[in-house]
């Protein structure tokens, strides 16, 4: 009996071993434990509370607790909160710590990335009854965001070069995105590469005697933030703010011609009925007063359509995802890759919505379902910083709650779970196709000095593989990032690929060598 209650353990440890060998890397949550550590990134001018004063910019890292790995992708982060801190911004959220955010990053980190949440500076006047300062102070706000996010890509380029790589990470292969207002930062980083991109009527003060652009580089610094400017202190100069892909939760880029063919691939989540921030072209307004602050913006479907016109989706068609989680996002987004409409029940002329308490208020239609807050907190801590005036803090929670009338944990964190079961596979085929990409350490100079090549390419049979150095393993992927093939233990500059029971289609080539590792995409037919 002792012998066959063995037998049965070894079963269940090997079964169990087998399970967890299957599990894949940024596919699957293969670690359980996160580990969160806070860490400055940047100081640098806000101009928040009026007066300009240098700030410290703060970054939480999530990382898997017993990972050894040295090279992780990063996914960095950024919040929402209409670039105006809690409370003042009618709202609870607003931070690195916001609900959403930390569970995305800790889902995340239990992929195997090194996930980051970040701060960047905040400060523009909402209420002014000057349109032109509403306009151009958050356009500015929108800028330094911005600058921060690409200032953070250079902190960790730096940390990888300078600081012997404190948090293990693979700085050629960065994906940012951002939540809301985090969106509009998360989008402007990735397609506004060129200040000539800003020079268009709707972000020209006319009133102005001379007519100027509402942005000063003068005194904000360049796009990078790496120049010198009356608000700007330049952070990490020298190392690349590139990065490889971008998402957005919500938010919008600020014009459509910001996108450019080539540009890195885009993956937008939106509620297509989002009153703030447009679905496809549309005013961005605020969301405190609904005055409008910059017209015929591009919402995620106007950024998906052109990023696939242009062919920077491609990858996305090449993997032929067909999921559960694609075949949602496909029902509505008009057959672009990329886009994950979130279709939620539009509100009826005149509803309201019932506070409970003898107040209703207009019901809103959602711009955020994955969003969740703690109702008594924000009640406390309204009432604490507003006296409860104008509004009591119930009836601030309230006019939350009533365009998210049936908020929950539960139910945000079950938006999540379409969120990452879209997005996880789509930066797996971006980073897993990207090899020396744009980091600037040495492992890169190592990767740029090597030669090498697959081909045919496409092949119907074997491929031939070569190297000007040494080759050490190869390894080929599916474009879900699965293991198709293995061969290791080379030891000279080529090999002849045999195709044996690998199927057509398109395939990710990865080639170690002793100090570097290169990848190339390959197609079967």
């Amino acid at each position: 009996m002792r012998k066959l209650s063995t037998l049965f353990t070894l079963f269940l440890v090997s079964l169990l071993s087998f399970q967890v060998s299957a599990q894949t890397r940024y596919l699957d949550e293969v670690f359980s434990e996160v580990a969160v550590e806070e860490i400055t990134y940047a100081n640098n001018i806000s101009v928040l509370t009026g007066s300009p004063a240098p700030v410290d910019l703060k970054a939480d890292i999530y990382t898997p607790v017993g990972d050894t790995a040295t090279n992780r992708w990063v996914m960095m982060m950024c919040h929402s909160g209409n670039f105006l801190p809690p409370i003042v911004n009618g709202a609870y959220n607003g931070t690195k710590n916001d609900s959403s955010i930390t569970e995305m990053c800790k889902r995340f980190a239990k992929l195997g990335y090194v996930a980051i949440s970040f701060e960047y500076r905040l400060g523009w006047n909402p209420v002014s009854p000057d349109q032109n300062v509403r306009t151009g102070t958050i356009l500015n706000a929108a800028y330094r965001g911005l600058q921060d996010a690409r200032t953070l890509v250079r902190f960790l380029r730096k940390s990888v070069a300078e600081q012997d790589n404190p948090y293990g990470i693979n700085d050629a292969k960065i994906v940012v995105g951002g939540q809301g207002t985090g969106g509009y930062v998360s989008m402007g980083a990735a397609f506004l590469d060129d200040f000539n991109k800003i020079i268009l009527p709707k972000f020209i003060n006319f009133d102005s005697m001379p007519a100027q652009v509402y942005v000063d580089t003068l005194l904000v610094g360049n796009i990078e933030g790496t120049s010198v400017g009356a608000i700007n202190i330049p952070n990490h100069v020298g190392y690349s703010s590139d990065f490889n892909m971008v998402f957005n939760l919500g938010g919008a880029l600020g014009d459509s011609s910001w996108i450019d063919p080539g540009d890195m691939p885009a993956v937008g989540f939106h509620t297509p009925l989002d009153i703030n921030a447009p679905y496809d072209i549309g005013d961005v307004k605020v969301p405190t007063t609904g005055d409008i602050v910059i017209g015929q913006a591009s919402g995620s479907f106007s950024v998906s359509e052109i990023s696939n016109r242009f062919g920077n989706n491609q990858i996305f068609t090449e993997a032929g995802f067909n999921d559960v989680f694609t075949q949602a996002a496909d029902l509505h987004n008009e057959g672009n890759e990329g886009l994950f409409p979130f279709v939620r029940r539009p509100v009826a002329p005149g509803e309201l919505y019932d506070c409970g308490f003898g107040v209703q208020l207009p019901a809103v239609d959602e711009g955020g379902p994955w969003d969740w807050w703690d109702q008594a907190d924000f009640i406390a801590t309204w009432d604490i910083a507003t006296g409860g005036e104008p509004v009591p803090g119930a009836v601030a929670n309230c006019s939350q709650l009533a365009s998210n009338p049936d908020m929950s944990p539960e139910k945000g964190r079950t938006y999540i779970d379409s969120i990452m079961g879209y997005l996880a596979p789509r930066m797996n085929a971006v980073l897993l196709a990207t090899s020396s990409g744009v980091s600037t350490s040495i492992d890169n100079t190592i990767k740029e000095s090597v030669s090498f090549g697959a081909y045919p390419n496409p092949t119907n049979g074997i491929l031939y593989i070569r190297s000007s150095e040494a080759l050490r393993k190869i390894t080929v992927y599916d474009i879900a990032g699965r293991e198709v093939r293995v061969v290791d233990g080379i030891r000279g500059t080529g090999i002849d690929l045999e195709r044996g029971d690998i199927q057509a289609g398109m395939y990710i080539i990865r080639a170690d060598f002793d100090k570097a590792s290169v990848t190339q995409k390959v197609m079967w037919q």
